[in-house]
């Protein structure tokens, strides 16, 4: 699923040729949708097979929420993703995105090591707030 702002989905209709709109909007692989939430947005990128973003923030989510991501951009701030090989740095290289489209297809990554931490920070900070109060 693609979640396209009004005019994303505007200029796509102005640049694309009539034969390439008529794949994106008929692709199987491709669903178009209009713009989420940030919570549908987590629960999308929750049950998807693989993500494909220019943001940031969705490809550390993808990394949490242990999916292959394409990284749309040419550099990336998560470097880390990158080096884990649960991320693949294509920008807007056509040939690039399909090989690692289907390189991650065939053979998805299976380790996320935590390299962010466990995610039970809070966890633990309310824990050792516990312990304190019962020595006071």
């Amino acid at each position: 699923m693609l979640p396209l702002h009004p005019r994303t989905a505007k200029l796509l209709k102005t640049n694309l040729s009539t034969e390439n709109q008529e794949r994106l909007f008929n692709s199987e692989n491709i669903k178009l949708i209009p713009p989420v939430s940030f919570l549908e947005m987590i629960e999308l990128e929750r049950n998807a097979m693989l993500i494909m973003t220019d943001s940031g923030g969705v490809q550390k989510e993808s990394y949490f929420f242990k999916k292959p991501c394409i990284i749309l951009r040419p550099e990336t701030e998560w470097v880390e993703i990158v080096k884990t090989g649960s991320a693949v740095l294509a920008d807007a290289d056509k040939q690039r995105i399909l090989d690692s489209w289907n390189n991650f297809k065939t053979t998805p990554p299976t380790d996320f090591p935590e390299i962010f931490g466990n995610g039970k920070a809070a966890e633990f900070m309310l824990e050792e707030m516990w312990k304190s109060s019962l020595n006071n």
